[in-house]
């Protein structure tokens, strides 16, 4: 009988720490397979000139190179954005920094999106996108 008992409660103890891993295997985050780090930020003077640095480092002799697309908007309205300006640059190097200027004719709400699509032998591309709004 105390065999049986231990047998059960072993089992028990065995289902709940397989179903614990798999409930919480969702909510590891990944990693980038060509991309150690990026960085961007999106500044607008009190003269209007729109700044948007943007930087990536990937991993030695892994990363090749990526396709980076800038997309600036005005907010018109509460809902809509109207494009203002759109720059994609293909770089092929492991690392890169540079920035885009602008310099914004009407005050109002802007919004900066920041698509860097980095490639490299150790997978699939990573796609790391940022968000900001920044007003004049």
């Amino acid at each position: 009988m105390k065999r049986n008992l231990s047998l059960i409660l072993a089992l028990v103890l065995l289902l709940t720490f397989v179903f614990q891993t798999i409930a919480f295997a969702g909510d590891v985050s990944t990693c980038n397979n060509n991309t150690l780090s990026t960085s961007t930020s999106f500044t607008i003077s009190s003269v209007g000139k729109a700044t948007v640095t943007y930087s990536y480092d990937g991993y030695t002799n892994i990363a090749t190179g990526a396709t980076i697309t800038i997309v600036l908007e005005k907010r018109n309205f509460l809902f809509f954005w109207n494009e203002v300006l759109t720059d994609t640059v293909t770089v092929n190097e492991e690392r890169y920094l540079d920035a885009l200027i602008c310099h914004l004719t009407e005050k109002g709400t802007y919004r900066c999106k920041v698509t860097y699509v980095i490639s490299g032998t150790a997978g699939a591309d990573d796609v790391i996108t940022f968000e900001d709004t920044a007003s004049w």
